[in-house]
């Protein structure tokens, strides 16, 4: 009996809808540090710590009070990969992983500086910001000049726009090993993502039991990192289908 064309191209699109996205079709790149970060101090809130190695979040309720903190990741190493990988416009993102670690990554430590709280597990939130202008600064506690980011600033990080990206749960897992976060992929995270420009998050306590200390880009070693993973844009492996559909169809006219 010989098969139909229409037959041949629907198994293969049956073929199609059961490909995995994951194994070889993927591609990951990891951005291995931020490209500007820091912490933000409830207690000294006209004050920049854009030079210190750690980044702290905790909640005001702290013996040390409230921190927050504020990374910034440029993607431009990511999407040149994936346009040379793909061409342009061929890829899209399936997965972004915030990747942390700390020298004070167990529940208990206490840090060096007497300024920063007891490290606790606990829950904390993570806000994507539109604005990338803001400026880290070298301050290692002193006045946020030249525009430099501190607590009082707060409010100019969130005037362009933000989205909320959820809550997390910071389990201390030990002193410098990467505590991974699956980030959602909303809208603007993923636009933002895809331009090969600056990504910025910010980060916030969520309950009055985290005290989260990871290092900044300043460290030493493991320094903030966002991994991106990618797979073909289907309409791309739709063609190919096609494609291969249509060879198919014609072997089986010849034989």
């Amino acid at each position: 009996m010989k098969t139909t064309p229409s037959i041949l191209i629907t198994a293969v699109f049956g073929l199609l809808a059961t490909w995995p996205l994951a194994g070889k079709a993927d591609t990951s790149f990891t951005v291995n540090n931020s490209t500007a970060d820091s912490f933000l101090s409830g207690n000294a809130p006209t004050l920049n710590y854009g030079g210190a190695g750690t980044l702290a979040i905790s909640s005001v309720s702290s013996p040390k009070g409230g921190f927050d903190s504020v990374l910034k990741f440029n993607l431009a190493g990511a999407t040149s990969q994936f346009n040379s990988t793909y061409g342009v416009g061929n890829w899209q993102i399936s997965g972004i992983t915030l990747k942390l670690a700390s020298s004070f990554g167990t529940s208990g430590a206490v840090p060096s500086n007497n300024n920063l709280n007891t490290v606790s597990g606990g829950n904390f939130g993570i806000t994507w910001l539109a604005g990338d202008s803001w400026l880290e600064g070298a301050g290692g506690g002193n006045g946020a000049a030249n525009g430099a980011v501190s607590f009082n600033s707060i409010s100019s990080l969130f005037a362009s726009g933000s989205d909320p990206l959820g809550t997390f749960t910071y389990t201390p897992p030990g002193n410098n090993v990467y505590a991974s976060y699956t980030l959602p992929l909303t809208t603007s995270l993923l636009s933002d993502t895809a331009t090969g420009g600056d990504v910025s998050l910010y980060f916030f306590a969520a309950d009055n039991q985290v005290s989260y200390l990871f290092n900044s880009r300043s460290f030493a070693s493991a320094n903030p990192q966002l991994v991106v993973t990618v797979i073909p844009e289907p309409s791309t492996r739709a063609l190919a289908a096609l494609s291969l559909g249509s060879f198919m169809w014609l072997r089986q006219r010849k034989s």
